[in-house]
């Protein structure tokens, strides 16, 4: 019992010898001078009425695409389900109802999933869904879908290459469809704000696009289909006057879709050639 009471006494006494100041510490370290004004607001949070519509689109996207991969051949009643629970979601989405809204589209993401999953079972043993040709174009929406989520601002904070949490959920969505479509690659280009050297940008922005690669991975796509390169400050966002709205759009990767199913597509984009090369690559 006294040795007990003596551990207790030692842990109480322990611990942190200091505390961080207030407002520092955890995502503090990332987003300071708290509390946030509206121009820091704008530019980090969503709000709730913009987290529905855009969860929302991507979950009636995701259906689509069971649907184009033969799902009503295979488990109607199942569809039949999510489409039903597809239209609560709408009303209360017309009906401005944000917080029931998101309570469902919750309950909706974990569904689609388990139907997707058992989709993919049943259609292996079975072969029941509609053929698909692997070399066909995936579809204009998805594609549009897709580069919106990768390409959506708030990217990286100042002289940072890991992403913010804002981010860092598109990348899971995005990451989402990419794994419904074959034949499809991506082309990673860091890019970097005019402040600091020309070399350390290259570096950060390589670092960026390596970054983004590692967390798609991390979502399931594969690291062979994504190539990643730097343009540094080379190209920024915008033609603006430098602001530090400019500079904040400037920090991101953009992410280019080659769609190896679609050749005209594609030779609206240059040549890997002609792209900025890799920092770390064989030095001559």
């Amino acid at each position: 019992m006294k040795h007990t009471l003596f551990i207790i006494i030692l842990l109480t006494l322990g611990g942190c010898a200091s505390w961080p100041d207030e407002g520092q510490g955890g995502w503090a370290e990332k987003y300071q001078n708290y509390p946030l004004t509206d121009e820091q607001n704008e530019l980090i949070y969503d709000t709730q009425e913009t987290i529905v519509l855009s969860e929302f689109e991507h979950h009636v996207l995701k259906l689509d695409l069971l649907k184009a991969q033969g799902i009503q051949q295979c488990m109607p009643a199942q569809l039949l389900k999510a489409q039903i629970y597809e239209n609560r979601i709408r009303r209360l989405i017309a009906a401005k109802m944000w917080s029931d809204a998101e309570h469902d589209l919750l309950v909706h993401y974990h569904g689609l999933n388990q139907l997707t999953k058992h989709f993919e079972t049943v259609n292996a043993l079975t072969k029941c869904g509609a053929a698909t040709k692997a070399e066909e174009p995936m579809s204009v929406s998805l594609k549009e879908q897709i580069t919106e989520l990768l390409n959506s601002d708030n990217q990286f904070s100042l002289n940072d290459f890991q992403v913010t949490p804002k981010y860092l959920s598109r990348l899971a969505q995005a990451a989402d469809l990419i794994k419904q479509v074959k034949n499809v690659e991506l082309l990673l280009v860091g890019h970097a704000d005019i402040s600091g050297q020309q070399i350390t940008n290259y570096e950060l922005a390589f670092k960026r696009a390596e970054t983004v690669k590692h967390w798609l991975g991390v979502y399931g796509v594969n690291l062979a289909t994504m190539t990643t390169l730097t343009q540094g400050s080379l190209s920024p966002y915008s033609e603006q006057p430098d602001s530090s709205f400019k500079r904040h759009s400037d920090r991101r990767v953009n992410a280019i879709i080659i769609d190896k199913g679609d050749e005209k597509a594609n030779e609206q984009h240059p040549a890997l050639s002609s792209w900025t090369k890799i920092l770390n690559g064989p030095k001559e």
